[in-house]
């Protein structure tokens, strides 16, 4: 079964390990005061609505219209399978088809102590046909589901986690995999800054920019209802890492973050969560303001 996706960002740049990784291979990440070299990690995004962004922002996309310093980027596609087992798993896979890579620009709280990484979010018109999927798998409703809240004014998201000590990551995890094999702007991308850099782009070929969970990775999904005036409009689902913690030598010092994952090379983008976990979790985010 597929959904089309209204919202995907993936942050690469809150990936230590990924960091490191292309640090070693001689690129300047992501900045060289010396020689003004900048080689952000990118965030692969695609907007179902279209978006407009700072040209110096966009560091690669497909051909799109715009003049100054603002860009109009086309609407984009991307779509979040979901296939079960039969020992009641789901795993959802993202496909992005249509995205553009942007740089984050200067934020006040560094990507690499975030605790979500990836985020994807679907219309909620998808809800009933999605809780329909997983309704088979649903089983006895489970105790020790929570509900958290941000936001304000109109707009509202509500969110479930499983046990009181998951409120900052969501519903278990239990595998994942997502990195930037396989995505023709990222191997462009990266070819130009290899050139730019001074590195061999055939060491680009040897390289792993993929993250798969480990068995140590404290992961979890964010499953949640936007709410506007009270009515729903968006389900979304973020995947959050929390633990433990990964150093590398930066640049210019040591940098201590959240660690995303076991470096990969793979082109595979999923996650995986119990059926049941995904179910009540949207049934309790759907019942938030008595809808």
């Amino acid at each position: 079964m597929e959904f089309e996706l209204e919202r995907m960002q993936v942050f690469f740049p809150a990936s230590l390990e990924i960091q490191e990784e292309l640090l070693k291979a001689g690129f300047k990440v992501p900045y060289d005061k010396e020689s003004g070299i900048r080689t952000p990690l990118p965030v692969a995004s695609a907007f179902s609505m279209g978006r407009k962004i700072r040209k110096s922002r966009l560091l690669m996309a497909k051909e799109f219209p715009g003049s100054g310093k603002f860009v109009e980027l086309p609407p984009e596609r991307s779509i979040l399978g979901a296939d079960v087992n039969e020992k009641g798993f789901v795993r959802m896979t993202v496909k992005p088809l249509e995205y553009h890579l942007e740089d984050m620009g200067f934020v006040s709280v560094p990507p690499r102590v975030w605790g979500t990484w990836a985020s994807f979010s679907m219309p909620f018109s998808a809800y009933e046909e999605l809780m329909e999927f997983l309704g088979e798998l649903k089983g006895e409703e489970p105790k020790g589901f929570y509900l958290a809240s941000k936001g304000s004014g109109r707009r509202i998201e509500v969110y479930a986690y499983k046990g009181r000590s998951r409120k900052d990551i969501g519903i278990p995890v239990f595998g994942y995999a997502l990195g930037l094999h396989g995505l023709t702007l990222a191997e462009e991308y990266l070819r130009e800054k290899a050139e730019e850099n001074g590195v061999d782009s055939e060491r680009l070929r040897y390289l792993k920019l993929g993250l798969r969970k480990r068995k140590e990775t404290r992961a979890g999904l964010k499953v949640g209802i936007v709410w506007e005036d009270g009515k729903p409009v968006e389900i979304t689902m973020k995947l959050s890492t929390t633990a433990p913690r990964v150093r590398i030598q930066g640049l210019y010092g040591e940098l201590v973050g959240k660690s995303r994952g076991e470096l990969v090379k793979t082109d595979e983008w999923y996650f995986v969560v119990h059926a049941s976990d995904l179910y009540w979790g949207l049934r309790r985010v759907r019942s938030a303001f008595g809808s």
